[in-house]
């Protein structure tokens, strides 16, 4: 007869196989492809275009609006020209410095004497004004705070593009629109400057932009305005004229009279020539 202790190899060595087989398998931990690796963030400082000129109205409290031009530039230098519109004479205020990013890339703060903590977010062609604390500005007049950038193709237009001289450099006063005669009295004009630069009033209130041409062709470009509320009469008036000017692609010219046109159809409004408006 064996001894039991005979067997206590053969059963140490079963219970050995059968643990092994039930215990799970180890945890793989050797590094994974990618794993660990850093993600690169995209911003604005890094992904955009950002370097160029901005435009817009922005609102203000005391006057009728701050037409404002902010170019930023690749070196870290800015240039900012504010103009309150309404507060002739001693209106404009031009200001140079250099512009720093905050941490995430996403805004900017100018740095000059005159203004501390101003801040602005960058937008993919365009910008947009913070507040003093770099956060956005919210309520009814948020999206006014923006500047959209001026796009490369407006560029400066001159009598040597063959511009026609008599185009420019004069208030065209809004005689006639979508075939309806205009009151004289309304206030509405146009005025295409030659370096690329247009202006006027819409009847209640004051609009500036971009516009480029040639012999006969001719396009605004995005236009911003006041915000002042008027009667309901030149409201109307506002709004199509100023869709109208959106909708122009030629122009002539002829007896101190000027029409804007859509292709071949009617003339989309007439103009004259005045003294220069206010």
């Amino acid at each position: 007869m064996r001894k039991p202790y005979l067997y206590l190899p053969l059963l140490l060595a079963s219970s050995l196989v059968l643990l092994t087989a039930c215990s799970p398998e180890p945890a793989n931990t050797a590094p994974q492809p990618g794993a660990g690796s850093m993600q690169l963030s995209s911003n604005s400082r890094d992904s955009l275009d950002w370097a160029g000129s901005y435009q817009g109205i922005l609102p203000c409290a005391s006057c009728e609006g701050i037409k404002t031009t902010l170019t930023l530039s690749a070196d870290g230098q800015f240039q900012l020209q504010s103009i309150y519109l309404g507060e002739e004479p001693d209106n404009e205020f031009n200001e140079t410095g250099r512009f720093s990013w905050d941490t995430s890339g996403g805004k900017i703060r100018l740095e000059s004497e005159s203004q501390e903590n101003r801040w602005f977010r960058v937008e993919e062609n365009a910008v947009r004004q913070l507040d003093q604390q770099g956060e956005l500005i919210t309520g009814d007049l948020a999206e006014h705070y923006r500047l959209a950038k001026v796009a490369t193709e407006v560029a400066a237009v001159t009598a040597g593009e063959a511009v026609q001289p008599d185009l420019l450099d004069r208030d065209w006063q809004l005689t006639e629109l979508q075939g309806q005669a205009v009151a004289a009295d309304s206030g509405a004009f146009i005025h295409f400057a030659a370096d690329g630069k247009v202006w006027g009033r819409s009847g209640c209130n004051r609009f500036s932009g971009s516009w480029q041409g040639s012999a006969y062709r001719i396009q605004l470009g995005q236009l911003a305005g006041t915000m002042m509320a008027c009667a309901e009469d030149k409201m109307a008036l506002e709004q199509a004229f100023l869709a109208q000017l959106a909708l122009a692609d030629n122009y002539t010219l002829a007896n101190g009279e000027l029409s804007l046109n859509k292709a071949r159809m009617a003339p989309l409004a007439r103009f004259s020539v005045t003294a220069a408006a206010d």
